[in-house]
């Protein structure tokens, strides 16, 4: 029998994360490997898992269209030239997802989320059969990794059902992709939102359990701590692979993951009490919110980053884009609404003489700057804000407070007596300043099924924030 490949169709991380910046990723060169080869060693799962991030980095996924590329044009951040010689942005702006380029970039989405899923259900089908005595840390090694995976795994149907699926809102019971739990397969059929968000959340609930083992109950603090979650110098006394927590899906930023999937399926009691769960933990002061006087020299705001992309090519790929002579440059639609009011912190995200969004040419170290941002702290706050307003629209206000104040703006305050029409206008502005950069913001008008806010106005979108599934890719990649 031939002993069956794994092909590694981008370049792997290293096994272990070294705690020294200068080679805290170390790059191996694409290679085949078997499985046999890849899954001999606690080093090879290592191995694997990294892979997955390093693959999620990539400018097709987070790396750029899913944080400050489609997902942010999508939702008329910028001021797009119409005249772009990269096409595909205006004609997402636009919503015509069938031109050529828009598709295409779709595609390429949908292409790459699908083969991390796919390696994904290889590495959990290896986890759970390998011999309970095999991993070098027993326990914390098998159900980090495994934790990870179904997070892995759950992170990335949310997001492909939330980019060409209907939100609950417009059509609950729709049929749009496969949520897909085993490697190879080769029957995919789509099923309903309401299962399929099910299933997000099975998943995530068994990450969130299988991930208190270390972060919640071995080494809290490399995840808890700011100082600790991105390039620290200190090396826990598991070893590397348990350093710079805040770049893996941990166990706190799968609970603010939960509450997202929870609100997204309507389920608004379980994503409160997973929101809850964070707001308490910062109110302990076991987690904390960037302090207003720092944004300003780190707009993105580490101190309440639980999670965040690495990606070595963030300033080179981001560069043309905040170019005033090219024109790809993505101009911000409007520096007022960043400006105004001047005390709130957030200001920073903007270079006022460019106009141009500067959360990535701001640095704060060699890095750091190459994180991008993608489960923040405050979103725990605007998720119970949300589940709170129709019944309790002080402490919804309350909870939308703690976020301002902690970005420096404290006036004019929300004191609770607002109209339900008050409040909306309130969490849009919030959701539109805290996640610029970060892809957030588009999910949030298409989950809710209101306009997109923009220097133009309210932009009635009419439900149509659903990119079609790609013909030529109707068959689920396996590999």
């Amino acid at each position: 029998m031939k002993t069956k490949k794994t092909y590694l169709l981008v370049l792997l991380l290293a096994a272990t994360m070294t705690t020294a910046c200068e080679d805290w990723l170390k790059i191996e060169p694409q290679y085949e490997i078997t499985e046999e080869d890849l899954y001999k060693n606690t080093a090879g799962y290592y191995k694997a898992i990294n892979g997955l991030y390093y693959q999620m980095s990539d400018i097709t996924m987070y790396g750029k269209e899913l944080s400050w590329g489609m997902t942010d044009v999508w939702a008329r951040y910028y001021a797009i030239d119409p005249a772009s010689d990269y096409k595909g942005y205006p004609q997402m702006y636009n919503l015509e997802y069938d031109a050529k380029e828009a598709a295409a970039i779709a595609s390429a989405t949908w292409s790459a989320g699908y083969k991390i899923i796919a390696q994904a259900n290889d590495l959990i089908a290896h986890v759970k059969k390998a011999d309970e005595n095999f991993f070098t840390l027993g326990e914390i090694d098998r159900n980090t990794i495994l934790g990870e995976a179904y997070a892995i795994r759950a992170m990335m149907h949310f997001d492909l059902m939330r980019l060409f699926g209907t939100s609950m809102e417009v059509d609950p019971d729709g049929r749009y992709i496969a949520y897909v739990e085993t490697y190879p397969s080769t029957v995919n059929p789509p099923i309903s939102n309401r299962e399929f968000m099910g299933k997000v959340i099975a998943d995530l609930k068994l990450a969130h359990d299988l991930l208190k083992t270390y972060d919640v109950e071995i080494g809290p603090s490399q995840t808890t701590s700011t100082a600790y979650r991105f390039f620290a110098t200190n090396m826990p006394s598991q070893g590397k692979f348990y350093s710079n927590r805040g770049t893996r899906l941990n166990y706190y930023a799968v609970t603010v993951l939960l509450s997202r999937a929870c609100l997204w399926a309507q389920q608004t009691e379980d994503a409160l009490t997973y929101a809850q769960e964070i707001i308490d933990l910062v109110t302990a002061k076991t987690l904390q919110f960037a302090t207003s006087s720092s944004i300003t020299n780190t707009p993105k705001m580490f101190d309440d980053l639980l999670f965040g992309f690495y990606n070595e090519k963030l300033m080179e790929t981001y560069e043309p884009y905040v170019n005033n002579t090219n024109s790809k440059r993505l101009t911000i639609d409007s520096k007022s609404f960043f400006t105004t009011p001047s005390g709130d912190r957030r200001s920073a995200f903007i270079n006022t003489s460019t106009n141009f969004m500067q959360k990535y040419t701001v640095k704060v170290s060699d890095k750091k700057d190459m994180i991008i941002p993608n489960i923040r702290i405050s979103e725990a706050y605007y998720v119970a804000a949300e589940c709170q307003y129709k019944t309790d629209m002080p402490s919804a206000a309350a909870n939308l407070m703690v976020v301002r104040k902690a970005r420096g703006y404290s006036s004019p305050a929300l004191t609770g007596t607002e109209t339900e029409e008050a409040f909306w206008e309130a969490l849009t502005y919030e959701y539109r300043k805290e996640f610029i950069g970060e892809g957030q913001l588009i999910f949030f008008f298409k989950r809710t099924n209101r306009p997109i806010a923009f220097s133009g106005g309210n932009f009635n979108h009419a439900g149509k924030l659903t990119l079609p599934v790609p013909d030529s890719e109707s068959a689920i990649p396996n590999n």
